[in-house]
């Protein structure tokens, strides 16, 4: 979920809700007006926003949804959808300032094996464009598991396919001190098994550029 301000400040408060339900609370200073817009995320979902001040609130929770906020004297206004180029039109220099997405890639490996498969190694010139595109400071390298072995095996090939991988892009240039290695060997698989079945597409490596 986005949020974006078109005036500089605010007398009142502004609470906003995820819907992953953090809360954060801005308190600002005074200006004339105060717009705010719900922009939806890259994937289409959409949070929620509750604006609050001593004369009342207003929820925002559809896309390109909007409301205005004028002083601490006047409730917020009815939320409005606003169409989407007007937004862009309004918001285009924050917009363009707002950093990528985070992509994520996953690389597949053989069965009780550090290599990947060769299919998960043509994925590599990809994660390094995506690197360089981002100007990436925060990568994260988690390897996985299937239920095949046990839970101690599982955890230490899962830490080796994470070093696996960060060791190969670290000798494509990439700072190792923007690397970020976690494992859990068995414990999240993308695809529920019983214990003991083979799952290709558990036996993994996620990465995350930033």
């Amino acid at each position: 979920m986005s949020a974006y301000f078109s005036g500089r400040r605010l007398l009142g408060s502004v609470k906003i809700i995820l819907a992953c339900s953090f809360l954060t609370f801005l308190s600002l200073g005074c200006s004339p007006k105060t717009q705010i817009v719900l922009l939806p995320d890259p994937d289409g979902k959409v949070g929620r926003i509750e604006l609050t001040n001593p004369k009342g609130a207003q929820t925002l929770d559809q896309p390109w949804q909007s409301a205005e906020v004028v002083s601490p004297d006047k409730a917020p206004s009815e939320p409005k959808i606003m169409e989407e180029a007007q937004v862009r039109s309004i918001f285009s220099e924050a917009l363009a300032a707002q950093p990528k997405p985070s992509v994520t890639f996953l690389l597949y490996f053989q069965r009780q094996s550090t290599e990947p498969t060769a299919e998960s190694l043509k994925l590599l010139p990809d994660v390094l464009e995506a690197i360089k595109s981002h100007e990436s400071t925060d990568i994260s390298v988690v390897g996985h598991t299937d239920s095949t072995g046990t839970a101690d095996y599982n955890l230490g090939l899962s830490l080796r396919r994470a070093r696996k991988i960060a060791n190969i892009l670290i000798s494509k240039g990439v700072d190792p001190a923007i690397i970020e290695i976690d494992y859990f060997g068995k414990e999240k698989p993308l695809i529920e098994k019983p214990q003991g079945v083979p799952e290709p597409r558990n036996r993994r490596v996620e990465i995350t550029v930033r």
